[in-house]
């Protein structure tokens, strides 16, 4: 009966279980919202390669001393989207303008095969 209990408890674990992307930094430093969205991009690139997300990254930067995101896609003719770590778009203002010109420490938190960095 111990060892029955101990199976289905391991079996438990696994089942529920997330399968996250690989990220190149700790996944306990991406927000839930990145997961899933890097999870859906994954996702259309397998059944689609041609889709154009086949050049794609994430990038985390340090500004104030908190974590921004920049999605860049090489086949995107516009400019780089950032996101603050809740999720929401940066617009374009004068906070945008200080952290063009601000950011540091630079990390990929996920690529693509084919993306090149730039």
């Amino acid at each position: 009966m111990k060892k029955l209990l101990i199976l289905f408890s391991f079996t438990l674990l696994l089942i529920s279980c997330e399968k996250w992307p690989d990220f190149l930094i700790p996944s306990s430093e991406v927000p839930r919202w990145l997961k899933e969205r890097i999870s859906h991009d994954e996702k259309i690139i397998e059944s689609n390669p041609q889709s154009g997300l086949e050049s794609s990254a994430w990038i985390r930067y340090k500004w104030n001393e908190k974590y921004f995101f920049e999605y860049r896609n090489a086949f995107s003719s516009a400019g780089p989207e950032k996101y603050t770590y809740a999720g929401d778009k940066m617009t374009l203002n004068q906070e945008y303008l200080n952290f063009e010109t601000e950011k540091c420490c630079k990390e990929i938190v996920w690529k693509t095969s084919s993306y090149i960095d730039y």
